[in-house]
């Protein structure tokens, strides 16, 4: 291949790229591969084995192709096993009748074997011997690279609507069969309330209420990982100002030094702020003073509260971590996850007070 051919092979693929990337199952992938590999690199016989358990299984082929010209093997078997299992590509200048390629015709006589990262192995053959060469191999893996890409995208995908079906199911658990047998135990206290007094009541009255808090926000944190995001335009100043104002008493202050937008589902930044703000009361107290101010690519909640220790501010955003007995400890894992599900960065260091700061950065901030 020509050099200035090559050029516009190569910027081709590029653009190929793009629309593999659209294709939205594991087949479309394979397909739209193997007809860019006959159109623009001239690999008329051409295949995707994909793996399936212990099995490589043929996914797409080339028109030209025979119906019978791919075949199932197992991950183990032949030059496409070889080339899944070592993860390198492979040039065979003629099949010979000794050696490892098992080919799926017996016209075949050259070929090359191209891994397609850890999901399968793209292949190309040919009914002469030495009709393949290093350039080949290069623009095989160039575009096969293309569909790995794609292909770990659909393997994410795949896994994110598991875990939003877990997550789903975890819910309803928690909604029903843990929510329903603590309504029966705090009835059954109140009637216990009338018929008696004693001083295990009331704390037994607090753990229900310690139960429910926890209950909420378990549905909060499955809710937070299972529903898509609704971005828009959201004014920082305006949302903690109305966010504060359930927190607010005689002593708590708020302020807010930030005169910019950001992109945002202002439902999920509401519960972000509101977080943030119940962690600065629970650890600051009633007298706690926040503040809420801008950052170059986003925004900071800050605290006059004690702080957490050097040691244990990675661990503050770990589901189920809390450093007081009342805690739920799921709200400031809840921020991290809101943050993670916006494509933001959350990290907490020690304000100017010596309390709490968290910094959300990456933010998509909207000058007004």
């Amino acid at each position: 291949m020509g050099r200035a051919r090559r050029a516009v092979v190569i910027e081709t693929l590029h653009d190929v790229a793009t629309t593999i990337q659209t294709e939205e199952t594991v087949t479309g992938v394979c397909e739209r591969t193997v007809a860019a590999a006959a159109d623009l690199l001239d690999f008329n016989l051409c295949t995707i084995v994909i793996r399936d358990g212990e099995w490589l299984v043929p996914r797409a082929t080339s028109a030209d192709a025979p119906s019978d010209g791919s075949q199932r093997m197992r991950v183990d078997e032949g030059l496409a096993g070889k080339t899944y299992q070592t993860g390198e590509s492979y040039t065979v200048a003629e099949v010979t009748p000794d050696d490892e390629t098992v080919p799926a015709d017996a016209s075949y006589r050259s070929g090359i074997s191209v891994p397609i990262g850890d999901h399968g192995v793209f292949q190309a053959v040919e009914t002469t011997a030495g009709a393949f060469d290093e350039d080949d191999i290069e623009l095989a893996e160039l575009l096969v690279s293309h569909a790995a890409t794609a292909l770990d995208r659909l393997d994410r995908e795949r896994e994110l609507q598991r875990q939003n079906e877990r997550l789903d199911q975890f819910a309803s658990v928690v909604s029903h069969d843990l929510r329903n047998p603590l309504n029966v135990a705090r009835g059954r206290l109140e009637l216990a309330a009338e018929d008696c007094s004693s001083p295990h009541l009331d704390p037994v009255e607090e753990a229900h209420e310690r139960m429910e808090r926890l209950i909420d926000d378990l549905l909060l944190f499955a809710k937070m990982g299972s529903e898509t995001l609704s971005v828009a335009s959201v004014d920082l100043a305006t949302l903690a100002a109305d966010c504060w104002d359930p927190f607010s008493t005689a002593t708590a202050t708020l302020d807010v030094e930030c005169d910019h937008a950001v992109r945002a589902d202002r439902a999920r930044l509401r519960q972000l702020l509101e977080n943030l703000f119940t962690n600065a009361l629970d650890h600051g107290g009633d007298d706690v003073s926040v503040t809420v101010g801008e950052l170059p690519q986003g925004f900071y909640v800050a605290d006059d509260g004690p702080g957490i220790p050097p040691g244990d501010r990675d661990d503050v955003f770990t589901a189920g971590y809390t450093s007081g007995d009342d805690g739920t400890g799921f709200g400031l894992s809840i921020v991290s996850q809101i943050a993670d599900a916006h494509g933001w960065d959350v990290a907490m260091t020690e304000s100017a007070s010596g309390g709490s700061r968290f910094e959300i950065r990456g933010v998509d901030v909207v000058e007004q």
